[in-house]
């Protein structure tokens, strides 16, 4: 869980993040080396040469998601003490991020869809972390979704809160896994995704960006998996109601 300004255990959070980021960069970086290495071989045959070009891409994927998932860990923490701002629709914000990874979902041959409700109550969240919440999980659905699967985002009432649904037909996550997957760098879906290439194979921060918003908001995150089946991933959102219980 991240620490705010006041805290004085923030210094050593900041410190453990960036060691576990460093120890996690060596690995890209150690295979960058190597494929660069082998391309410098005059024996090498063309597609032995598109395999080590691919997997330089690859790492460099790789290297980006950690980097960015640690920066927006970081920016959570600027954020920490800010109003958790304006009643949102979340009809006037999921849809347009969905949108932007309809070209993505069409490349991979997925059907990716939703359903927003026009008469859902208004969260209360920010509405950076409302956005930041959608495309980490969409981007997460989509990633473990091959060919022919489907991805399917749905918002409803749930008592007090409103609950935005992520639901895939993608690999799903084995049982032991799933009380692992929040943590930082978890890496044991990577496991499942060995026929993965480009961006859709390594290791990010996105679910510990996701449980850490949530928990500044007053949210929670839950999710149910079945190996080679799917995920579905539950996001409780407050609502002026969820407030005035709590309070």
């Amino acid at each position: 869980m991240l620490k705010n300004n006041n805290n004085p255990d923030l210094a050593d959070f900041k410190d453990e993040l960036i060691m576990h980021l460093l120890q996690e960069l060596r690995t890209p970086l150690t295979n960058m080396k190597t494929a660069l290495t082998l391309l410098d071989s005059p024996s090498l045959k063309p597609l032995q040469r598109q395999k080590y070009v691919d997997l330089i891409k690859q790492e460099c994927d790789r290297q980006n998601s950690l980097i960015n998932g640690a920066i927006e860990l970081l920016d959570l923490e600027k954020l920490a003490e800010q109003q958790v701002g304006s009643p949102l629709n979340l009809l006037e914000i999921v849809p347009g991020v969905i949108s932007t990874y309809q070209p993505l979902a069409e490349e991979k041959g997925l059907q990716l869809s939703y359903s927003i409700p026009v008469d859902l109550p208004l969260v209360l969240c920010q509405e950076s972390w409302v956005k930041q919440i959608t495309i980490n999980l969409l981007h997460n659905s989509i990633k473990y979704t091959l060919k022919g699967g489907q991805v399917f985002v749905q918002a409803s009432v749930q008592g007090d809160y409103i609950q935005l649904e992520f639901r895939d037909s993608g690999m799903g996550i084995p049982l032991s896994d799933i009380p692992k997957i929040f943590d930082r760098f978890y890496r044991g879906r990577t496991l499942l995704s060995t026929h993965l290439t480009g961006a859709d194979t390594g290791v990010g921060l996105g679910l510990t960006v996701v449980q850490n918003i949530l928990l500044h908001c007053g949210g929670s995150i839950s999710v149910t998996s079945q190996a080679g089946v799917g995920s579905r991933f539950r996001v409780l959102l407050p609502t002026l109601e969820s407030k005035k219980a709590i309070s």
